[in-house]
């Protein structure tokens, strides 16, 4: 078993780690929370897909902020007859945190399209009011992005009211209005909430798609140094296989809808948001918290490549897999930072004229934020 421990040394001697510009940051800029409060009805529909299909460049944007801001996102989706009418046909889907990759999860397992749905604008906006956790700290930027269409006068919940408790509560609400064949008139009510909550309308419309240029980037490369990243991660307990299960997954659902997100997630995963967070189910983690802690894991809860190994075996090859994690960390950093440079000096990125999601809600998250000493310098 001495040989894992040699490897590892060498891994660790030769790695040469490299962490880009921006990571690992502490977050001692302004705090701000953002809700998505997405309208799912069958206007709407592919509007689940703009958002999870570039969830990761909302970390990525966070994450290039100076200083960084100490930031919290949530989603809340409306318009769907499973949440119940009782509930206005909302429901909380993730309440404010900086896990991406729960919300990842969560996000995906929404259906893309429905046939009809109500659509109660005003509970939505109640439920974002009353079953969020916003910040209680009076210097907090608090956002809504509510994003949809159709008449938003429909429901029992009063939205005048509703938007004179958010604006007392110092909570601003954006609209991004999907446009949609025959709805001339209901756009102006989209336009009134923006103006009563505090905030600006845009508008987009789901067709509109823009796609990453891989270029000579190597794909295939960076695809298997990330399995390789991945297969460090020694689960354990109850949830451990579940969680390392997560973690696969969520890659799988980035790679086949945007290859771009796929990149930003493998930063996620090497940052300082994602390294040495993972305790609760992986022993790498777990060793760097406490040493010895693995020794008193269930046998029946460790995973199959742990479980006949000896204490001291087990050590050696929690060891191995740190500096092999560490050795990976510098491999995916420098194919990211190397591609980011390129399309930058190539102009790819800014040739980017496209209206979507991500883009118009980034753009008013940075323009927020400098307006609170914080400059956010991704294009």
């Amino acid at each position: 078993m001495r040989q894992y421990l040699i490897k590892g040394l060498f891994l660790f001697l030769f790695a040469g780690i490299f962490i880009p510009a921006g990571m690992g940051q502490t977050k001692t800029g302004p705090p701000i929370d953002v809700i998505f409060c997405l309208d799912l009805s069958n206007s709407s529909n592919g509007l689940i897909d703009k958002f999870r299909n570039h969830l990761w460049d909302y970390w990525y944007f966070f994450e290039h902020c100076h200083p960084q801001a100490n930031y919290r996102i949530g989603v809340v989706t409306y318009a769907r007859f499973s949440y119940g009418k009782s509930n206005g046909y909302t429901k909380v889907q993730k309440d404010l945190g900086t896990d991406f990759e729960i919300l990842s999860n969560v996000l995906f397992k929404i259906p893309s399209k429905i046939e009809k749905g109500d659509q109660y604008v005003g509970s939505a906006l109640n439920t974002c009011l009353k079953k969020i956790s916003w910040s209680k700290d009076p210097q907090a930027k608090k956002i809504i992005f509510l994003i949809g269409n159709g008449d938003v006068n429909t429901g029992r919940d009063d939205i005048d009211n509703v938007l004179d408790k958010l604006v007392a509560n110092n909570i601003s609400v954006h609209t991004i209005y999907c446009t949609a064949p025959g709805e001339r008139k209901a756009i102006l009510g989209w336009y009134k909430i923006a103006q009563k909550g505090g905030g600006k309308i845009s508008t987009i419309s789901l067709r509109r798609n823009y796609f990453d240029k891989i270029n000579e980037f190597d794909m295939q490369r960076f695809r298997i140094l990330n399995r390789k990243f991945n297969k460090t991660y020694l689960y354990y307990g109850k949830g451990g296989k579940a969680r390392h299960k997560i973690l696969q997954e969520e890659d799988n659902h980035i790679y086949v809808t945007n290859t771009k997100g796929f990149r930003y997630r493998a930063m996620y995963k090497i940052s300082d948001d994602y390294q040495k967070k993972n305790h609760s189910w992986d022993m790498v983690d777990l060793y760097n918290k406490n040493p010895v802690a693995f020794m008193d894991i269930d046998r029946k809860l460790l995973n199959d490549s742990c479980k006949k190994r000896t204490n001291e075996q087990i050590k050696e090859y929690i060891i191995y897999k740190k500096y092999e994690r560490k050795k990976l960390t510098s491999l995916i950093s420098e194919m990211v930072n190397v591609k980011d440079k390129s399309d930058k000096e190539d102009g790819k990125i800014n040739a980017n004229k496209i209206i979507t999601l991500d883009k118009i809600s980034l753009q008013t998250i940075k323009d927020i934020l400098k307006e609170n000493g914080c400059e956010c310098n991704t294009n």
